[in-house]
């Protein structure tokens, strides 16, 4: 199963969205309704939606959680999204302009699903956003590509096929280096030995 996981921030999704189980978080809800998207959970405790749309989906399956608990309703989607069996995740909604401590929360929670070898990702028009901590491929793109050090120190890092590549080197949290990297073959190889690391692909 795949499943979308829809928060309250900056909505974008640009796949065919009947291949989905989708999951509305709160005010995701208003995303769904905007987009014309039948959820098919709704959680949370329904502070973020509007009263409107709230009525508009009153028949849709939903669980309602006090506005005084331990998760945020975005890690609740992402955690019922696992247990439903998803084997894959994209998170939209995640990222806010203004609310910066759950844009950098939302990122945390990628951890979640990394842990339990479940490919996942946040994205927004202009970024996508997963974390690694053995090997991928990336294909070849205009924008940026970053890599930012999750854990203290990050050992064995090895890029190929990038403008500026690196060969076994060890990224610790504090430096800029690893910023706005560009690929330059088709397709690009990331590894580490230890450590995780978040990959953003970004444009300006």
């Amino acid at each position: 199963m795949k499943a979308l996981v829809i928060g309250s921030g900056e909505f974008y999704f640009p796949y065919e969205i009947k291949e989905w189980f989708v999951i509305a978080c709160d005010g995701g809800l208003d995303h769904c309704r905007a987009h014309n998207i039948s959820p098919d959970r709704i959680l949370g405790d329904f502070d973020s939606v509007s009263a409107d749309t709230f009525e508009f989906y009153k028949n849709s399956e939903k669980t309602v959680y006090p506005a005084k608990k331990d998760m945020t309703d975005l890690e609740l989607g992402i955690r019922l999204a696992i247990e439903l069996g998803a084997e894959e995740i994209i998170v939209t909604g995640a990222l806010s302009s203004t609310r910066f401590d759950h844009s950098l929360c939302n990122i945390s929670l990628l951890l979640i699903c990394l842990e339990k070898g479940i490919k996942a990702k946040i994205i927004n028009e202009n970024n996508e956003i997963f974390l690694l901590n053995d090997k991928c491929t990336l294909k070849k793109t205009d924008r940026f590509v970053s890599f930012l050090p999750v854990t203290s120190t990050v050992e064995g890092l090895t890029l190929k096929g990038f403008e500026y590549p690196l060969e076994n080197f060890t990224l610790k949290q504090g430096t800029s280096l690893c910023v706005s990297n560009r690929i330059e073959d088709g397709i690009a190889e990331v590894s580490l030995k230890t450590g995780i690391i978040a990959v953003i692909v970004s444009k300006d």
